[in-house]
């Protein structure tokens, strides 16, 4: 029977990556220079010890009614948020309709209609020292609602993802998340992912739309 989901320690063995060059936590100097640098791109950020006081803050930014959806994240999963989003307790989760859509134009359509939801959540995937946080992902379903689709989003993180500088974060993004991504859509969709779209947070224009939690935590891809 296949797993809930998969991490990265169901691969990295068998994968060219290189885990002490990408997935490095950093120490607390570097932590509080990335968190004041994100802010200064108008990104509120909160830090938290564990995924536990991670979800509770997540399911408090979802407002009674609100329609919600989330881009495919391992690192959702394994705090167990995405089991708050299925259960859709007071809000609108946008994942639960698309399971039960079989045409393909039908799901297409509303999976671009999501990346406007009025909570959208979703896994960053590096971010450099300097602030800036970047996604990617194969359709760009995911990181479509980073730049202005959505009301407001909420990136989520361990610090591992920390890197020193942008291009080492597109570089974390292309030979360690990729290849691992790559990997997991195997198992599970039978086929492999790209690099489609990759999108860099830079500054935010709106106020109080954007946020990232950090999780001082070994987590995702």
């Amino acid at each position: 029977m296949a797993p809930d989901y998969y991490t990265k320690d169901d691969f990295v063995d068998d994968l060219e990556i290189d885990p002490a060059r990408f997935d490095d936590r950093p120490d607390e100097e570097t932590l509080e220079t990335v968190v004041s640098n994100v802010e200064e791109r108008n990104i509120e950020v909160h830090v938290f010890d564990d995924g536990d006081a991670a979800r509770e803050h997540l399911t408090d930014q979802i407002p009674d009614g609100a329609e919600v959806m989330d881009g495919h994240s391992t690192t959702l999963e394994e705090i167990g948020f995405t089991d708050v989003l299925a259960e859709a307790d007071g809000f609108d989760y946008v994942g639960n309709a698309l399971e039960q859509i079989d045409d393909e134009d039908e799901r297409s359509t509303r999976r671009r209609e999501a990346t406007t939801a009025d909570v959208f959540f979703d896994g960053a995937n590096a971010i450099a020292e300097s602030g800036e946080i970047l996604g990617a992902n194969a359709l760009g379903n995911a990181v479509g609602a980073w730049p202005f689709g959505a009301e407001s989003l909420v990136l989520v993180a361990g610090t591992n993802k920390i890197e020193s500088d942008w291009e080492t974060a597109v570089e974390r993004i292309r030979e360690y998340a990729l290849p691992l991504e790559d990997a997991r859509a195997q198992e599970v969709y039978g086929q492999g992912s790209v690099v489609g779209k990759l999108v860099s947070m830079e500054y935010e224009r709106v106020d109080d739309r954007t946020q990232l939690v950090l999780i001082d935590d070994d987590l995702g891809f």
